[in-house]
């Protein structure tokens, strides 16, 4: 190999060795996530809880999860969350979660690439409003017009079904779109007991019902269906 070979294939590997100290990912495995509220033992008179921590410096993500009564004898693990960093290097230190009235624990770890953290871990319980209501209702299935149905007739029945959730009151909205890509809103209203009639011109028409209840709760859309109108 001559001379002048020999000198790239030492630069190259250099740059390689370089490149590799560069990429070295940092330990954190021997740290823990400063909490900052709930602390173990707190007694908390609000059903919305703030949780709280310190970002550790080379974490990329926090994995956060709350338990009730705990992790050892969990009767529900009520929230597995991951929090990413975002492509600016930020990342969030708080969520909040609505909870019934009991006790929890909640546990949150730093994580990057390479390593994680042990689990930062406290308990803590919830002395709130104990009507509170913070179930969503199901979501409504659909049931008439039946999907791709066609008919003549101008007045248009629909009908939906849905098993009423025990708490505050519920109700419907329809949403009746013109296209396919639900952006044509032709009509919102309420329904009631789950029905609604309305009278709509020719063409195809795409539909889907929401719930709601009284404390602010709301379900996810039905599926969409779509219907037409013929002349």
């Amino acid at each position: 190999m001559g001379k002048k070979n020999m000198y790239i294939l030492v630069v190259v590997l250099l740059a390689f060795l370089g490149c590799e100290d560069i990429l070295e990912v940092p330990d954190i495995s021997d740290q823990t996530v400063p909490v900052l509220a709930p602390l173990e033992g707190s007694i908390l008179t609000s059903n919305e809880v703030g949780f709280n921590w310190q970002r550790i410096d080379d974490a990329t993500r926090f994995n956060i999860q709350i338990a009730t009564p705990n992790f050892e004898n969990a009767t529900q693990i009520v929230l597995d969350s991951i929090i990413v960093e975002d492509t600016l290097g930020n990342i969030e230190t708080r969520i909040v979660q609505d909870l019934f009235n009991g006790t929890y624990t909640w546990r949150i770890k730093a994580l990057n690439s390479d390593y994680e953290t042990a689990y930062t871990l406290n308990s803590f319980q919830v002395n709130g409003d104990e009507d509170l209501d913070i179930i969503p209702p199901n979501t409504p299935q659909l049931a008439t017009p039946a999907n791709g149905a066609s008919q003549s007739d101008a007045t248009v029945n629909f009908s939906w079904t849905r098993e009423d959730v025990p708490g505050t009151a519920e109700r419907d909205s329809i949403f009746i779109f013109s296209d396919e890509s639900l952006q044509n809103l032709v009509t919102k209203a309420l329904g009631a007991n789950k029905t609604f009639s309305t009278n709509v011109a020719t063409g195809t028409f795409y539909w889907r019902v929401r719930a709601y209840d009284a404390a602010g709760n709301e379900s996810d859309n039905s599926t969409t269906f779509n219907f037409t109108v013929e002349e």
